[in-house]
């Protein structure tokens, strides 16, 4: 092989090494993040309970439902008007009305963030490990991106020395343009022999917009079918009005 084509080939290479992820590695590192967050089998199901505050609607009580693998639902009471969001696979719902492409991409989002640790393991060939990088406070971070589907990734930041999840930032694509929703974790606790992140800083766009304090989790094997029905009774009557931006509570 000719020099200039041998140095050419060595480039490519080494172009390839340097920007193909190193799954196996990734894979590794997944397997201690979810030790670090209480290890064994991944949840099937997640019913949370506590407030939330918005910047823009006040504070009231909130209710999230998820079960594996793409069932989501969320009740805020705020003050004077109520939220209610729900995802069952390719379809979703507003205020107990179809919503759109943009919302129902929002609430992937939001169904992928719960029980992220477990999450990422479970989808580690869609997970490209970015490295360590500064966060947005700064600090180092290891960053792992997961492509939750052609037009929505989930960048994760992982505290390097605790291995816990630090903040998630969700980048939906909507033709030409992009949403981003940010959530920060803190105070960690256990439950259930979990670490769950019982505080929740959110983020739209770069705007701080409120935060979720959970007062109760739980993790049964199942939940009632009903929980995912359009129509079923939860913690908030469905009220017209919803806010925009703000699908990252």
């Amino acid at each position: 092989m000719a020099g200039p084509a041998r140095q050419s080939l060595t480039a490519c290479l080494l172009w390839l090494a340097l920007t193909t992820p190193a799954l196996a590695d990734a894979g590794e590192f997944l397997a201690r993040v979810v030790a670090a967050h209480g290890g064994g089998a991944a949840p099937t199901a997640i019913h949370e309970r506590g407030v939330t505050e918005s910047m823009r609607r006040g504070k009231g009580p909130v209710e999230r439902w998820w079960q594996a693998p793409d069932r989501f639902r969320i009740e805020i009471r705020y003050p004077g008007a109520s939220e209610s969001r729900l995802l069952r696979g390719a379809e979703a719902w507003q205020q107990g009305q179809p919503a759109t492409a943009a919302f129902h991409g929002a609430l992937v989002l939001q169904a992928a963030r719960m029980g992220l640790a477990w999450r990422l393991q479970e989808n580690a060939q869609r997970v490209n490990d970015l490295g360590t990088r500064p966060d947005g406070a700064g600090k180092p971070a290891r960053v792992l991106e997961w492509q939750v589907r052609e037009d929505i990734r989930l960048i994760v930041e992982i505290d390097p020395a605790t291995l816990l999840i630090r903040r998630s930032r969700g980048i939906l694509s909507l033709s030409n343009s992009s949403m981003e929703f940010a959530t920060g974790y803190e105070n960690y606790r256990a439950v259930d022999g979990r670490q769950v992140a019982m505080t929740e800083q959110h983020y739209a766009m770069g705007q701080f917009i409120g935060t979720t304090t959970l007062d109760s989790v739980e993790f049964p094997a199942v939940l009632p079918a009903p929980t995912f029905n359009p129509a079923a009774p939860g913690l908030t009557a469905r009220k017209a009005g919803a806010a925009r931006g703000e699908a990252g509570a």
